[in-house]
């Protein structure tokens, strides 16, 4: 197993933890809203497994690359906005899971 393998995996995981843990947080009416987020970050989890080399590339190297670097400026801009915005419990559990995925997914964007 490559380096590369346990930075996909670990971000995929942490994108997947995230995802179980804001649905389980929220009341069931409002769970709805989740959907497209979590088709999103499971996509994005998909792409981290792909770029890793755990997956078959099924879709094309270029757009799996471009999109692994849409992803990690999306997952630093969400990690920066989850430490300045949320409060004190919630920075020290979610915000490092955000911050783990988006260093992961730079190390796949730019080194895998």
């Amino acid at each position: 197993m490559t380096a590369y393998s346990i930075f996909s995996t670990l971000a995929a995981i942490a994108l997947i933890f995230l995802l179980i843990h804001s649905i389980w947080n929220t009341a069931p009416e409002k769970r709805r809203a989740f959907v497209i987020p979590g088709l999103i970050q499971l996509f994005a989890a998909s792409l981290a497994l792909i770029r890793g080399r755990i997956l078959p590339y099924f879709i094309p190297h270029e757009i799996v690359t471009i999109l692994c670097y849409f992803f990690a400026l999306y997952l630093t801009f969400t990690s920066a906005v989850s430490v300045a915005a949320v409060g004190k419990p919630h920075r020290k559990k979610l915000a490092s899971l955000w911050v783990i995925t988006a260093v992961a997914f730079w190390i796949l964007a730019i080194f895998a």
